[in-house]
């Protein structure tokens, strides 16, 4: 490989190439984390932009309202599906190169996004950018596991979640700025110019690994997985518009059930699989994936709702909207701060991280269901803050635990679990929430500002119980794993 450099490597779990800059340094391990921090973090920044920029998108452009929620939602859906093959890929053919790669093709998805003439390339270069971002994500996620030892990993985790939420809040509040002043065309460039300058860096930080034993790629297993998460996700999408009665949307679900039942034996059973299916056999390893879900399953609430009802329903402004968003930001960006001092200096086990993250959660939706016509935006801000600080309290020891467990040979095909568990946990949230709070405004024949408010809060109270349940159940399961630096599987039947 050219310019790298490969001596052995006794500060790492599995043997890396260094560039050539950074291999004879005593702190290369810190400048791969930076490197890897900033890449990763294009993916936080990515959907705020398109989220941003797609009104006027829609707009200039004539969209639809069909091709308008496609190109919402089709970077999302091959992001997910592109996962796990990505994944394998990356630990066949080297984790850099297809970190880096992956990366470029985001820059190249964003300038096609920014030049687009018509609704089909826009559409096209989302297209691009949700593949890409499953490239440049995943790998950033697969390298830190391979690079640093696992109990270093949840401080390490909590840096690199650090640096994706200041970029957040910063991107957040200058996006939306440049935007105004400059066009949507601007906003679609950030991402090309960042994702140039981080490519740059990470070539001269990032070392290089793969698998030391090759395997066949599971192209069965890769698609299955791929179809069964478009169907699940395009199902969530178009409950919240369809209803979840629609024929459509209960076939969508019907067949990921099916062909994810089906992803599951034939990993089970076929001996060099693409997934290691048997890790949801260690308690540590499932409880982390439901802590996945149900704190992306707060955020999708948090994102959908706390602007229809802000500015739809109460009539505040964008800015406001967006100021509370950010507060949002800044509560994530503490939340996985203090989560990788607190495991550090006073040794909470995942459980407890898990547990009370969960229950953080819950108490800042409970207060979104006190919320009145006459609650000020400061008080919804403050429940943004408190949710958003118990996402990144329990997702940092969720991250460290899926990439903890996770075979060296197979850490990119494990990475691929936590986005994944992500967009399910936030398309459960996109979906769920609104076709409830309409069956309850139906059921009650409220129409009035006042209703629809108490409408929301009563649905909130439920979630919030609902995340308290998980937090229990976590709690439970966890009881059975209480060393939680074991990670291995039980050894397959013959």
């Amino acid at each position: 490989m050219s310019g790298m450099a490969s001596p052995g490597a006794p500060d790492t779990p599995v043997p890396q190439q260094w560039p050539a800059k950074v291999v004879d340094s005593h702190h290369r391990r810190a400048y791969a984390l930076v490197g890897l921090s900033l890449l990763s973090a294009l993916q936080v920044l990515d959907p705020t932009l398109n989220s941003l920029a797609l009104p006027e998108v829609a707009a200039e452009l004539r969209m639809d309202p069909s091709v308008r929620a496609f190109a919402s939602s089709v970077g999302t859906l091959l992001l997910a599906a592109a996962m796990l093959g990505i994944g394998i890929l990356g630990d066949l053919r080297g984790r850099r190169r297809v970190l880096l790669l992956g990366t470029l093709g985001m820059a190249v998805g964003g300038v096609l996004c920014a030049a687009a003439p018509v609704a089909g390339v826009y559409v096209l270069g989302r297209m691009v950018m949700g593949v890409s971002t499953a490239a440049s994500f995943g790998m950033s996620l697969a390298i830190l596991p391979t690079v640093f030892r696992p109990e270093e990993l949840p401080r390490v985790f909590g840096a690199w979640l650090g640096v994706q939420s200041a970029i957040s809040v910063f991107g957040t509040i200058g996006s939306g700025a440049l935007q105004a002043a400059l066009g949507w065309r601007v906003t679609c460039l950030i991402i090309p110019v960042l994702a140039v300058a981080f490519v740059a860096f990470g070539a001269l930080a990032v070392p290089d690994s793969r698998a030391a034993h090759l395997r066949k790629f599971d192209a069965i297993g890769v698609l299955l997985a791929a179809v069964a998460l478009i169907c699940l996700m395009g199902g969530f999408t178009l409950a919240g518009e369809l209803g979840w009665g629609h024929p459509v949307v209960l076939g969508g679900l019907l067949l990921a059930v099916v062909l994810l039942a089906g992803f599951a034996l034939w990993e089970a059973r076929i001996p060099e699989p693409g997934f290691p299916i048997r890790l949801f056999a260690v308690p540590a390893f499932t409880a982390a994936c439901v802590v996945g879900i149900a704190f992306n399953f707060a955020n999708g609430v948090i994102a959908m709702q706390l602007p229809t009802v802000l500015e739809s329903v109460l009539g505040r402004s964008a800015f406001v909207v967006s100021l509370a968003l950010t507060v949002m930001s800044v509560g994530m960006l503490f939340g996985t701060l203090a989560a990788g001092e607190a495991q550090k200096r006073l040794g909470l086990s995942a459980r407890t991280i898990f547990t009370s993250g969960l229950l953080t959660i819950a108490f800042g939706i409970l207060l979104l269901g006190l919320v009145r016509t006459t609650t000020g935006s400061w008080y919804f801000a403050v429940c943004a803050f408190v949710v958003g600080f118990g996402i990144m309290w329990a997702q940092n020891s969720e991250s460290a635990v899926i990439m903890s467990a996770a075979p060296k040979e197979m850490v990119g095909s494990v990475g691929a679990v936590k986005p994944a568990l992500g967009q399910f946990g936030m398309g459960l949230g996109l979906g769920v929430v609104v076709p409830i709070i309409l069956g309850v405004l139906r059921s009650s024949g409220a129409t009035g500002r006042e209703s629809i408010i108490a409408g929301f809060a009563e649905v909130m109270l439920f979630i919030a119980g609902f995340i308290a349940l998980c937090a229990i159940g976590v709690h439970l399961l966890m009881a059975r794993q209480r060393n939680l630096q074991s990670f291995e599987a039980p050894p397959a039947e013959d």
